[in-house]
């Protein structure tokens, strides 16, 4: 997963360049296009991170109860595993909210364009500031989100261990 989400923010960095850079030339349509292109690219990406961890916290309890392995309550492979979604969906969740505002906010901004003297179009402001905060916590939160990825990578590779350890003692 650390691979996918890597090339997956890889992407998106490089759609969020693209996009602010076709907004600062005057490319209305490239903008646009490439805005609501950039913002359903980043609440997949967003959403890809929850699903995983979702996934493999399911793979985790029933892997703990197949194999018996030992899972403390208060330290536990489970209590990780949702602690791990916990960290994750404050960013998973709010991320996605910030970009469809900021798409929102440059719709109504197109939407608006002439029908406002320039120096009285708001919107024009409102989206530019909102987008520029997107971007800055979206980079901010794709680096929490794999460090939490990481760190369910770790577990899982610690479970896996585990239960070779045991298959292989059977065996023998």
């Amino acid at each position: 997963m650390n691979v996918i989400f890597l090339g997956l923010v890889f992407w998106n960095i490089l759609l969020f360049i693209v996009t602010v850079v076709c907004g600062m030339e005057g490319w209305r349509v490239w903008h646009f296009s490439f805005g609501v292109f950039t913002a359903i690219f980043t609440c997949f990406t967003h959403s890809l991170v929850f699903i995983q961890l979702i996934g493999s916290g399911k793979g985790v309890k029933e892997a703990v109860s197949v194999y018996s392995l030992l899972d403390d309550p208060e330290t536990g492979y489970v209590r990780r595993a949702k602690q791990f979604k916990g960290r994750a969906f404050p960013y998973a969740m709010f991320m996605p909210v910030i970009i469809i505002v900021v798409a929102w906010l440059g719709a109504w901004h197109d939407t608006n364009f002439r029908a406002a003297p320039e120096w009285l179009n708001a919107s024009r402001l409102w989206h530019m500031l909102i987008a520029w905060f997107a971007v800055i916590s979206n980079l901010f939160a794709f680096w929490k989100e794999y460090g939490v990825i990481a760190e369910n990578r770790a577990m899982i590779r610690e479970i896996n261990e585990i239960i070779h350890a045991k298959l292989f003692a059977q065996i023998h």
